[in-house]
């Protein structure tokens, strides 16, 4: 399911900063694409790349960002939520990740983990394979869908 609107596309070409939610650290490197991609585009001011605090299961960390030289990218700094351990980073839910959000034009947020986090917030696309019942509900789409929607 894609649900994005012309206007809501126009987001893209208006924005002066990005804030991108990571997922799994394998996908970093399409992330890094992406990011590539967005920047052959338009110059931005800022771009904010989010990963996990500290290693969970196979969520992406600034040190596999880094692997593969996402922190190369000009105007590119790190932010990273909690990854359940005390000192990680703040909660996806928190007001500090809501100023994040707010403090960026264009936001993008990757994962059905994300999109559990970060759902009660607007402006944000959300990238993601709905892998359970309770989410594909939420989003009207068939569990196994792959999602691109603006909320």
């Amino acid at each position: 399911m894609i649900s994005i609107s012309t206007r809501r596309l126009s987001k893209l070409n208006s924005a002066k900063t990005i804030l991108l939610f990571a997922d799994n650290a394998g996908e970093i490197v399409f992330d890094k694409l992406l990011i590539e991609t967005l920047l052959s585009m338009k110059n931005f001011d800022k771009i904010s790349y989010c990963v996990k605090g500290g290693p969970v299961i196979n969520d992406a960390t600034i040190e596999d960002a880094k692997y593969v030289r996402i922190d190369k990218i000009k105007n590119l700094n790190f932010r990273a939520t909690c990854n359940g351990d005390k000192g990680t980073g703040p909660i996806r839910n928190s007001s500090e990740v809501k100023s994040w959000i707010s403090e960026h034009d264009l936001v993008i947020s990757k994962g059905q983990g994300n999109y559990e986090g970060l759902s009660q917030f607007n402006g944000i696309f959300f990238m993601l394979m709905a892998k359970c019942h309770i989410v594909a509900e939420d989003l009207g789409v068939d569990v196994g869908s792959i999602v691109l929607k603006y909320k």
